[in-house]
């Protein structure tokens, strides 16, 4: 044996093409091109192992040098791999380096031992005068003004309340004050974190799914469902080729020095044959008559030839014929000249093994790259008896369950409204060139046929219980539209959030924040509500002269990603105190009830402190003009469906003003706010400050403000609150005279007060409320990351992708280290590798 390195190699070169120019020297074991493991793209190099070593020399003698498709060959015998100097993971990180993902998760410890009427658990508050009929004893009542200075550009988008054409760029103009709204919408969840309050809304009521594991395809069944003869019901009918059935799918044997005969080999072979139908494939399959585009149902003959692949057996068309057209059953014939003989498996004789069959075609589209095959379902009745299984309402229910998380996945824009490089309308099953010159792969036709469900003809995937002693198929466990499918979690994320954080369906259920900023219940059936006991005034009207102005050339913005909640490694934890799931399978990590797993907990932007007025490299990065890499702008600054332009931002370090009108507060509820609204009062001046995120394009860096008591607003450092005995005296009197103000120590102390029922609540151990987990972890979020990295969406480099194509960060981790979104709380957290796989060193 010689293994022979190739270099330079044409990127539009195949194995075939080395193969040619390599086979005429001696006989070939393999031939390989390297490729880019996330997109398939050669690298520019291979290898070819010849059987001989003088055939080797020869071969490298001859074609060192030599011109293919325009560029000169190298070619040189392949060197050993290196030695390893340092761990890969080392080696990767300093090269590549790392970077935080935009959001984290604060921790949400379940409620559930609170008893019900104390402070931080749940009770109707009508029915202990927190109501907002008049003043009541011992509250609080007044307002609280406040000033907020933005720290980064701010954001704010009008919604201009028009209906707007999906398929162009969307342009929006911006706000030059902070709407009453988005200011009170981030108190709120500011509110809801620190009392650790049930959610406001939660609408994952539905199951998510997840890309299944190339592994688990190969178990699964080809199935048609067909009517019953007798009765309306659907039986499904399985198509197991000429392979025993078996629970963990067909195995290729062992080697060993003994060949196994051609029978115990077919037995071995995936269920279903292999039918090319495109890019242009050597062993390609030959479409005989008129037959030329073979359609999903077709029933055909097919010519099919048994293949050895390094893991499996399989067999693939050589010749299809409509079964139609057909007098009687074609003869086999030989292997075509122009197949690939070594992909051929051989008999204890050296024959390939032929056959013709009887089956049904199934086309689900080149909707991946590098796909050549669709697939003709066929049973050979020689080694197992057709076998069938009735569908029930549960398998229904699943599939449309599963067809539904498809589409939701996509837009209509997505899939029916695509554009080639001309700007073309371009079909669903369509393969083209977009106008970013990359590759649009078809999409398959459950996804474009509305209102499709398992119905007579459906052609599908089974994963089914088996007897492996017996093969027969027991039980019919789901159904899958394409063999490497998405397949549904066992629970909805509902289901992982615990019963005293989901939103509140009755009064009796409201929690702190739900009892200050009021509640309406989220079932339409249900018809109280709440009002809220604070109402949110913004002061400052529109001041154009503090916006940066975009408006004759609007900025477009880097694509936003949409949220990934089906990424059970980032939002589920492997217990109630939030710990991420690292180094388990993707389905493990995913949405079930197996032992005492939960969601990670409230979804919140980190502050990007690197961004803030003031730092050096906010200087150049705030100016779309200098070209410094900066992650909120389009790369190639063009506006398509996919991202947004905007024709301003407020600039940084311009100050609004606002009050907080508050009805009936608990001593507890006024301490929480102040606590919130105080925090970077006692900070030292190099301390991290705190930075709450309001607007659009928080994953970007935008919308990073600071809030504070407006000192400049109060008479001496006294609160204009006041409880309900100063009230009913002032308004008892002809004199002007203001009530009692709540002075320092009051503050203070109702500050106190909330800090120890939050400890006495969640920690009695815990001296310390900044500890509590919950406080911790959001307290951290408006700091920013303790270590500094990059802040953006995962991918698998520094340099910011156009098409913000995160997946493929998410496929290589997959395939690579399986790493969860690391703890907000953890100290050492350094962010996440741009490379989360183990490189492999390369042969030379």
């Amino acid at each position: 044996m010689m293994n022979i390195y190739v270099g330079n190699v044409p990127y539009a070169a195949t194995e075939e093409n080395l193969e040619n120019l390599f086979s005429k020297y001696g006989t070939l074991v393999t031939t390989t091109i390297i490729r880019d493991r996330y997109d398939g793209r050669s690298k520019g190099f291979g290898f070819v192992e010849m059987e001989n070593q003088e055939d080797g020399k020869r071969a490298i003698e001859a074609l060192d040098g030599y011109e293919m498709m325009g560029r000169p060959l190298k070619v040189n015998p392949a060197r050993p791999r290196p030695t390893k100097t340092s761990p890969p993971r080392e080696r990767s990180e300093r090269q590549h380096g790392r970077f935080h993902n935009p959001y984290t998760f604060v921790p949400s410890p379940p409620r559930d031992k609170i008893k019900p009427g104390e402070f931080a658990g749940d009770f109707d508050p009508l029915k202990n005068n927190l109501d907002h009929v008049s003043l009541n004893e011992d509250l609080w009542t007044g307002h609280i003004p406040i000033k907020i200075t933005t720290v980064t550009p701010l954001v704010l988008l009008k919604d201009d309340s028009g209906e707007r054409e999906l398929t162009k760029h969307q342009k929006y103009d911006v706000h030059s004050r902070i709407p009453e709204s988005s200011l009170r919408g981030m108190l709120r969840s500011a509110y809801e974190v620190v009392t650790n309050s049930r959610y406001s809304c939660f609408r994952n009521n539905d199951r998510l799914a997840y890309r299944m594991e190339t592994r688990e395809s190969v178990k699964l069944i080809p199935t048609i469902i067909k009517k019953s003869q007798n009765t309306e019901k659907l039986e499904a009918y399985f198509f197991t080729g000429t392979t025993f059935p078996k629970s963990n799918g067909p195995k290729k044997p062992p080697k060993n020095n003994q060949k196994i005969s051609a029978d115990s080999a077919k037995k071995c072979a995936m269920y279903a044959a292999m039918l090319t139908c495109y890019k242009n494939k050597k062993d390609k399959t030959v479409l005989n008559g008129k037959y030329k585009n073979p359609k999903t149902g077709d029933k055909v003959y097919a010519e099919i030839i048994l293949c050895d692949k390094q893991r499996y057996l399989y067999w693939k068309a050589s010749q299809i014929w409509l079964k139609s057209d057909c007098t009687k059953t074609p003869k086999p014939s030989n292997v075509p000249d122009t197949w690939n003989k070594n992909s051929l498996y051989k008999d204890e004789n050296n024959n390939p093994v032929i056959k013709v069959v009887e089956g049904t075609v199934l086309i689900t589209n080149q909707n991946i790259d590098g796909k050549h095959d669709e697939r003709i379902f066929f049973l050979d009745s020689a080694i197992r008896g057709a076998q069938k299984i009735e569908i029930d309402d549960d398998h229904k229910k699943s599939w449309n369950e599963l067809i539904k998380n498809y589409r939701d996945v996509h837009t209509d824009d997505d899939i029916f409204n695509r554009k080639d490089v001309n700007g073309e309308d371009k079909k669903p099953w369509e393969v083209f060139k977009n106008r970013q010159n990359t590759t649009e792969y078809a999409w398959s036709p459950h996804l474009y046929h509305k209102g499709e469900r398992i119905q007579g003809g459906t052609m599908a995937y089974a994963r089914c219980k088996i007897d492996d002693e017996t093969g027969t198929i027991k039980k019919v466990i789901a159904l899958f539209p394409v063999m490497i499918s998405r397949e549904l979690y066992e629970n909805t994320p509902k289901e992982l959030l615990d019963k005293s954080l989901r939103p509140a369906e009755k009064l009796d259920d409201l929690s702190p924040a739900d009892r200050l900023f009021g509640w309406t219940s989220q079932e339409e059936s249900i018809d109280p509500s709440y009002k809220s006991r604070i109402r949110v005034v913004c002061e400052d009207s529109e001041r154009p002269t503090i916006l940066k102005d975009f408006q004759n050339n609007p900025l477009p913005l880097a694509i936003l990603g949409q949220p990934k909640p089906e990424q059970g490694r980032f939002y589920v934890a492997a217990d109630e105190e939030g710990t991420p799931q690292h180094c388990v399978r993707k389905q493990k990590a995913g949405y079930d009830m197996n032992g005492k797993k939960q969601l990670r907990g409230r979804k919140h932007y980190w502050h990007h402190k690197s961004l803030e007025t003031g730092k050096d490299k906010a200087k150049d990065y705030w100016d779309p003009s200098k070209d410094q890499n900066q992650e909120y702008i389009r790369t190639d600054r063009v506006g398509d469906t996919q991202n947004r332009s905007i024709k301003g931002w407020i600039k940084p370090d311009n100050e609004f003003r606002a009050t907080l009108y508050v009805q009936n507060l608990q001593p507890k509820e006024v301490g929480g706010l102040l606590w919130l609204l105080s925090l970077n009062d006692n900070l030292n001046e190099d301390d991290d400050k705190h930075h709450f995120r309001l607007g659009y394009g928080k994953p970007l860096g935008f919308g990073s403000v600071k809030i504070e008591i407006d000192a400049d607003r109060l008479e001496s450092r006294c609160l204009p609150l006041a409880n309900d005995k100063d009230w009913k005296a002032y308004y008892a009197s002809l004199d002007a005279i203001p009530p009692a103000k709540l002075n320092d120590e009051q503050q203070k102390q109702f500050t106190q007060q909330f800090m120890k029922i939050m400890v006495d609540t969640y920690s009695p151990s815990k001296a310390n409320f900044e500890n509590l987990t919950f406080i911790k972890g959001f307290l951290r979020v408006l700091q920013g990351p303790i270590k500094d990295a990059p802040i953006h969406y995962p991918r698998l480099s520094p340099t910011p992708d156009r098409d913000g194509k995160n997946f493929k960060w998410f496929m290589a981790n997959e395939k690579g280290k399986q790493l969860a979104l690391p703890d907000v709380n953890d100290d050492n957290d350094a962010g996440l590798p741009y490379i989360p796989s183990e490189p492999k060193s390369t042969r030379r």
